[in-house]
């Protein structure tokens, strides 16, 4: 609600407001993601617990796992609601058609985001080191996000981050079911804007800002971007997945040559 205040001129829908609708749309996604950082810690703590009762016969690693994924994807879309609901559509005046579409998106980060602390959780004994590597991914996530430096900037080995990071996706595809059901007022020619088109159409101000950042067009990508951005969660399960049954499978290999 910070930004979506901070932003305030941002509601109106005026060309000269378009890049300002564009960044408060990312802070909206990038700050909630930043306290998964938070959650490497607590899930470092919860697993350490998990090995306890994995070792006193309690729980299995895999019924760990699965139970947790039962209970966390309902929680993705509350996030998004929450994130996004008043912020978004009630302050920022977003239009209520892109609703459904933009919370399954933000749902769809907030799997990428819990799955990437869980994993950090697990494989790094060290909570804080953990930590620290999530921080890492955040800013890679955000400085390979296609906003900030565009794709055909990027060279080799840098341009592989832009594929595996979640932020251009989401940004992508929100932006344009955004702008899809947005009527702006046509720009006079003799604006100092970035974005000017003597159209009133959204998808034709979305092509002139494509213009000034090549990550946007009109062209609909959002299911595409869905398929990404769990694919890129689902990678990142996997390896928590793998981390939770090895180390839990060691724990009652002790437990065994114990007894």
């Amino acid at each position: 609600m910070i930004f979506a205040f901070v932003y305030w001129n941002g509601r109106d829908f005026d060309q000269s407001q378009v890049l300002n609708k564009m960044w408060v749309n990312i802070w909206f996604v990038a700050v909630p993601s930043n306290m998964g950082v938070v959650a490497v810690y607590a899930l470092n703590d919860e697993f350490k617990s998990i090995l306890r009762e994995s070792k006193n016969g309690m729980v299995t690693g895999a019924s760990y796992v699965l139970a947790k994924f039962i209970l966390v994807i309902p929680i993705f879309f509350i996030m998004a609601i929450f994130a996004l609901g008043i912020p978004s559509f009630a302050i920022q005046d977003s239009p209520k058609e892109s609703f459904g579409l933009v919370i399954v998106l933000f749902a769809c980060v907030m799997f990428v985001i819990e799955s990437v602390a869980e994993c950090l959780s697990v494989w790094f004994e060290d909570p804080i080191l953990g930590m620290l590597q999530f921080m890492n991914f955040w800013f890679a996530a955000f400085l390979f996000g296609g906003f900030l430096i565009p794709l055909k900037d990027l060279y080799w080995p840098f341009e592989l981050f832009y594929y595996i990071m979640p932020y251009s996706y989401y940004v992508r595809s929100s932006t344009y079911e955004l702008f899809k059901y947005m009527t702006f007022e046509p720009c006079i020619s003799d604006s100092v804007s970035a974005v000017c088109v003597d159209q009133t159409d959204g998808l034709a101000v979305l092509d002139e800002l494509g213009r000034v950042i090549p990550l946007f067009s009109s062209e609909d990508q959002t299911a595409f971007d869905i398929g990404i951005l769990v694919l890129i969660g689902s990678v990142y399960k996997l390896f928590y997945i793998i981390g939770v049954l090895y180390k839990t499978g060691q724990t009652a290999t002790i437990e065994q040559a114990q007894k």
